[in-house]
């Protein structure tokens, strides 16, 4: 290794876009400071690409097609040990890609942002052990991201800290980061600029409706005329890579005067800095965005899995609120919009829970860690 310059692999998966932004916050970050031999590799894709396909349109579609037997395959395999022979198996998917890959990057550390297969005994060019990270992107622990050979953890939040550690895991070897976002989250916002750009009323409250990068939220079509109801506010609706919805979504609201229909943005935290209230589904990234904006979250109807179950701990925090019904997600829109106390207080606590910039941190630690290694070994 070039002490300034390391080899670092970045490994993701496509199940849903929270794994691949979270990568690309850390190699942004890696590149301020003149690394770039950082390559990101969804792992799946490349060793088994027609499975991989298949299990990505069954994901996302889980939310429709299956949500409740997705639900029950998260809580099965919740506390499944990384020795089970289920795990074992899970963890030689891609095994054999992935060490032709080491063979043929033989990087100076790797980091995980899915939970994939885990080499043990791997040396860098200069003969030093290859360091192995895990970057949690959810708020709640699911064994599967827990293996003995990864040598260090970074989580979102105190509580899951104390979670990995219940686990097994060493506290010196888990550290409270928070969830790397990308560099334009920490960058200042003109909010006039961003109502001139989409042609908003700044005197009233935004609304931001977000159905994911891939335009999976269920009942958005439903929620955009209850929302109307309240005269006070305009909407925003993000649909994401999803066309159809938006095609959908545009006939349903043509010219109407207080409605913006966009698809996939790239600048979602100008939506964000400007709006008074978000509702979304409960990605880790996106509720980590909305955390930094401090921006009210309600999430609607929340998926069974890892996303009811950040909805869940970040409610129990005072952060989000939970909304069933439309009849409820309307009443929790009103107080928010209309009664400051109750945006103050989520707002409160989300400062409570923010850790600040996550992908500096990360950054910051891995390269600490390879240089503390260097001078281990060569003095």
């Amino acid at each position: 290794m070039s002490e300034a310059n390391p080899t670092i692999l970045i490994l993701y998966a496509s199940y849903g876009d929270g794994h691949l932004q979270a990568a690309k916050a850390l190699q942004q970050r890696f590149a301020r400071l003149g690394i770039d031999r950082v390559k990101l590799v969804d792992l799946l894709a490349e060793a088994h690409p027609c499975i991989n396909a298949v299990t990505r349109y069954i994901y996302l579609k889980s939310s429709t097609l299956g949500p409740d037997l997705y639900g029950w395959s998260f809580y099965f395999t919740q506390n499944l040990k990384h020795d089970t022979a289920f795990a074992k198996s899970l963890n030689r998917f891609g095994l054999r890609k992935f060490k032709q890959m080491l063979q043929a990057e033989r990087p100076d550390a790797i980091i995980y942002t899915f939970p994939l297969p885990v080499v043990s005994g791997m040396m860098s060019p200069n003969g030093t052990p290859v360091r192995t990270y895990t970057l949690l992107t959810d708020f709640v622990l699911h064994q599967r991201w827990i293996h003995p050979d990864i040598d260090k953890y970074y989580v979102a939040t105190e509580q899951l800290k104390q979670q990995v550690a219940a686990s097994g895991v060493p506290k010196h070897r888990i550290a409270v980061s928070g969830i790397p976002l990308r560099s334009p989250f920490s960058d200042p916002i003109r909010p006039q600029d961003v109502f001139r750009k989409y042609g908003m009323e700044p005197s009233k409250p935004v609304v931001l409706l977000m159905a994911g990068a891939y335009g999976v939220l269920k009942h958005i079509s439903r929620m955009g005329p209850a929302l109307l109801q309240l005269d006070e506010i305009e909407l925003v609706i993000v649909c994401g890579r999803n066309k159809p919805l938006k095609g959908q979504i545009e006939s349903s609201f043509a010219g109407h005067p207080r409605v913006r229909i966009l698809g996939y943005v790239e600048d979602i935290h100008e939506l964000m800095a400007v709006s008074s209230c978000l509702i979304t589904k409960a990605g880790g990234i996106t509720l980590s965005e909305a955390l930094a904006m401090r921006l009210p979250v309600i999430v609607y109807r929340p998926l069974p899995g890892q996303e009811k179950e950040n909805a869940r701990f970040l409610s129990e925090q005072g952060a989000v609120e939970i909304a069933q019904s439309s009849d409820e997600l309307i009443s929790l829109v009103k107080r928010i919009v209309s009664l400051p106390g109750q945006a103050e207080r989520m707002k409160a606590a989300m400062e409570n829970l923010y850790s600040g910039d996550a992908a500096e941190a990360v950054v910051s630690d891995v390269l600490e860690g390879l240089s503390r290694t260097n001078t281990e070994l060569f003095g």
